[in-house]
C-alpha cells in the first residue's frame, strides 16, 4: 500500500521524532511504500539549509514522486472550491496534497488532520497529531 507522506511526517523523520519513526518503521515493516509530492518536496526544502537539506534530499529520493498534473490541480481546485461554500477554508497547498494522494490510491500520513477534512483520502494521524 502506498503512503503519502505530509511535510511534518518528513520533517519528524528527520528530526528523529521518536513516535513518528516508530510509526513510520512499523508501516514500512508492513510493506507500506512512501511518496510525496511536489509540494511536499518543495515545503521541506522552505525549511532545511546545508546538511539538513542533503539529509531531506537522501530521504526524500528514497520516495516515490507522486505525478501532479491538471487533474490533480482540477481536483484540488473542485474541493476548495466546495469546502469554502460550506464556510472551510483550505489551503491550496493542502488541497494539492490531499489530491496527490487520492490521484495515487495512497493513504496520507500527516500530523495535521483537520487540514485535510475530505472524506475521499485515508488519513493515518501522527501520534503527535493535531
Amino acid at each position: 500500500m502506498r503512503y503519502l507522506l505530509d511535510t511534518d511526517a518528513v520533517v519528524d523523520f528527520l528530526r528523529g521524532m521518536p513516535e513518528s519513526v516508530a510509526l513510520l518503521r512499523d508501516v514500512a515493516g508492513r510493506g507500506g511504500r512512501f511518496c510525496v509530492c511536489d509540494i511536499v518536496i518543495a515545503e521541506v526544502h522552505s525549511g532545511v539549509a546545508g546538511h539538513d537539506a542533503e539529509k531531506a534530499d537522501t530521504f526524500l529520493t528514497a520516495c516515490e514522486v507522486l505525478p501532479m498534473g491538471p487533474s490533480v490541480a482540477r481536483q484540488a481546485g473542485r474541493w476548495r472550491y466546495e469546502y469554502a461554500r460550506r464556510g472551510t477554508a483550505l489551503g491550496v497547498a493542502d488541497t494539492l496534497i490531499a489530491a496527490a494522494a487520492h490521484a495515487g490510491g495512497a493513504t496520507l500520513i500527516t500530523g495535521s488532520r483537520r487540514h485535510y477534512p475530505v472524506p475521499e483520502v485515508g488519513l493515518l494521524p501522527l501520534p503527535r497529531g493535531h
